[in-house]
């Protein structure tokens, strides 16, 4: 795939993490509803890592890229749905969260070996 296409992709990744951290924080600061906080923790983790490295990406697999922030992003998607009472906002961004953090990790962030 074209590098541009790849940039793009991560922009819309860093767009979304600001946008659903941002809506958290304010939903939060609103009202209190525990499956914000499993939106704040799946979000925050690629941004505070892409400010604050964290996680160098070293595992004992191989195939298994940033292990920390994958915690962190899988941890927040299962408190969303353990406390989610019905298909609402937080449902909606932390899966766009799953899905943008995956892309972003598995296909944006690769080297084709074409370029």
């Amino acid at each position: 795939m074209s590098p541009v296409l790849k940039r793009v992709c991560s922009y819309l990744f860093l767009a979304w993490m600001l946008a659903s951290t941002a809506i958290a924080l304010v939903a939060l600061l609103r009202e209190f509803a525990l499956p914000w906080l499993g939106v704040l923790l799946s979000a925050a983790a690629p941004l505070v890592n892409r400010v604050l490295p964290f996680d160098r990406g070293f595992s004992m697999n191989m195939k298994v890229k940033m292990p920390l922030v994958s915690l962190f992003v899988m941890l927040g998607v299962a408190w969303v749905l353990l406390t989610v009472p019905e298909r609402s906002w937080p449902l909606w961004l932390v899966l766009g969260t799953l899905g943008s953090f995956l892309l972003d990790t598995y296909w944006a962030s690769q080297d084709d070996g074409n370029v």
